[in-house]
């Protein structure tokens, strides 16, 4: 997947993803936005059965201890950490086999063709592209050309339980 990602994430999201794991956390995405000296890094995590508020709390008050020990960002900044959500990026390649079977929207830009957005349900990865099903027919986006992916939540299937 492209990954567009500043060099302060970029920094510390390997010392992040330790953390978290070791807490029973997944990082699934960081980012840092905002100006100078007035900066938020958010923050997603997730674990199995979801996230709760206190998971949310818990996980800021670890992730601050780090930050502290590291001291990555100039100025003041507000830390947020927060769930994924129910339209959950997707943001590793392994992403594309966990999620095998959910509805999922890529963006992606080809070459001849420019971005480009499809929406589908998960049929995996095979030779480094995501296989979708797309109204029954299988479209094959490489990895390497999406720029972003969620998934989609079926507000619909979940009316109907």
């Amino acid at each position: 997947m492209k990954r567009k990602i500043d060099p302060v994430s970029e920094r510390l999201m390997p010392e992040f993803e330790k953390t978290l794991d070791a807490f029973g956390y997944e990082l699934v995405q960081m980012k840092l936005g905002g100006r100078p000296g007035n900066r938020t890094l958010t923050v997603s995590i997730d674990k199995a059965g979801g996230v709760t508020a206190d998971d949310c709390r818990y996980a800021a008050s670890r992730l601050s201890v780090l930050l502290d020990a590291l001291d990555p960002i100039e100025g003041h900044y507000t830390l947020v950490v927060s769930s994924p959500g129910v339209n959950r990026p997707l943001t590793r390649d392994t992403d594309f086999e966990r999620f095998s079977g959910q509805k999922a929207a890529l963006r992606w830009s080809a070459p001849e063709q420019g971005p480009r957005t499809v929406r589908g349900i998960l049929l995996g990865v095979e030779q480094d592209k995501v296989r979708l099903d797309v109204d029954g027919t299988e479209v094959l986006v490489p990895l390497a050309d999406i720029e972003t992916a969620n998934i989609v939540y079926d507000w619909e299937r979940d009316n109907e339980q």
